[in-house]
């Protein structure tokens, strides 16, 4: 979620795909919304533990756990669940009893275990430590984590909402949704990740949508799965860092080669009628890798006939301009679908870019629509 977007609005495809969403029945951590500072029927545990600061503490089954500035976060690749820590520590080995040492933290549990909150302890030079704040989490009544809430001690000892983490699940327990904000219907419209899935629960697509200075909610990335589960092809929308030689540098939705070395050069189709350097009289080429080359090799970066079939090449007219005829466009607009990442535009014999296909505005607005339950969304 890091890419700076162009302006996508998701907003109108979530907005069709709203419900209302009652509120769940809860385990017994309750609301994350009440008595933060209050046990009551809790059972307290104090630890040597500052929750705030980075190590590797033991876990319930002997594992390391490292912990995270965040109890509950998402990574940019990899695994597209949220992650937790602070549940999975086995918090009795630093259990802190009075008169023993010093207590960072105090923890609350229910009666079976489950981690309800996690409160920082403030030390101060006469009387007990105060809470300074801390996470509370909530649980669904089969005791699914459904959101975490991070809470600040104010001025007048009371305790502010500065941030939250919510996930929605199905009526099977499958996570639908999980974002860094609100919760409840306005989950819908709010920048965060989504989960597509199938009939049978099989996970289709995971959408990423981000903020950003144009739109509240438009679509970063889209990551396939195939039928077993595997990730498949990955889909963005990014405005390219690099100027591109024919000045099409727009923002582009496509589908993302595997292992690219170069920059990417993003266009449609009718685009390729009027590439250009910029530059006069140069030599050009537009060619295929050769499968024998893996993409990532860096040690292929110059024109070479021995690993590159040519479709197409001549020499940039008196404003740049390399001329492709209607069937060299189309010839080179095939190869770019049939074998993306490999198909490759020497704008001279030493600088070259990837050719790669844009999609079409209609595909990428079902792509990362999450209400389309399509296997063939993106396509």
């Amino acid at each position: 979620m890091r890419d700076r977007l162009c302006r996508i609005a998701l907003g109108a495809a979530l907005a069709s795909a709203s419900v209302l969403h009652p509120a769940p029945a809860l385990a017994a951590c309750g609301s994350a919304d009440l008595g933060f500072s209050e046990s009551g029927a809790l059972t307290t545990l104090r630890v040597s533990v500052d929750v705030t600061q980075s190590r590797v503490l033991l876990g319930r089954q002997g594992e390391r756990i490292a912990t995270h500035p965040q109890p509950i976060w998402l990574t940019a690749s990899g695994d597209p669940l949220p992650h937790t820590w602070m549940d999975k520590v086995d918090w009795t080995a630093y259990r802190v009893d009075d008169g023993n040492g010093v207590a960072h933290a105090q923890l609350l549990f229910d009666a079976g275990g489950r981690l309800c909150r996690v409160q920082r302890l403030e030390r101060r030079a006469l009387g007990k430590p105060t809470v300074s704040g801390g996470h509370a989490f909530e649980y669904g009544a089969d005791g699914a984590l459904l959101r975490v809430a991070e809470y600040e001690r104010t001025q007048d000892a009371a305790y502010a909402l500065i941030g939250q983490g919510c996930l929605r699940r199905d009526a099977h327990g499958a996570l639908q949704a999980f974002i860094a904000g609100p919760c409840g219907d306005a989950m819908d419209l709010a920048p965060g990740r989504h989960y597509v899935r199938d009939a049978a629960g099989r996970l289709l697509r995971v959408i990423d949508a981000a903020a950003s200075e144009s739109a509240a909610n438009e679509s970063v990335a889209v990551q396939t799965y195939d039928e077993r589960g595997r990730p498949a092809t990955r889909y963005v929308q990014r405005q390219s860092p690099f100027p591109t030689p024919d000045g099409n540098d727009g923002p582009g939705a496509y589908a993302e080669p595997v292992a690219p070395q170069d920059r990417l050069h993003v266009i449609e189709r009718e685009a390729l009628s009027r590439l250009s350097t910029d530059v006069a009289g140069n030599e050009w080429r537009i060619v295929r890798l050769k499968d024998d080359i893996a993409l990532d090799d860096t040690d292929m970066v110059s024109w070479d006939p021995g690993s590159q079939t040519v479709l197409a090449e001549g020499v940039t007219g008196d404003q740049g301009q390399c001329a492709l005829d209607p069937a060299t466009q189309q010839k080179v607009w095939k190869a770019m679908q049939d074998e993306p990442g490999r198909i490759l535009w020497y704008t001279d014999p030493m600088s070259r870019l990837v050719l790669v296909p844009a999609m079409p505005a209609a595909t990428w607005r079902a792509c990362t629509d999450p209400a389309n339950v399509s296997r063939d969304a993106c396509l």
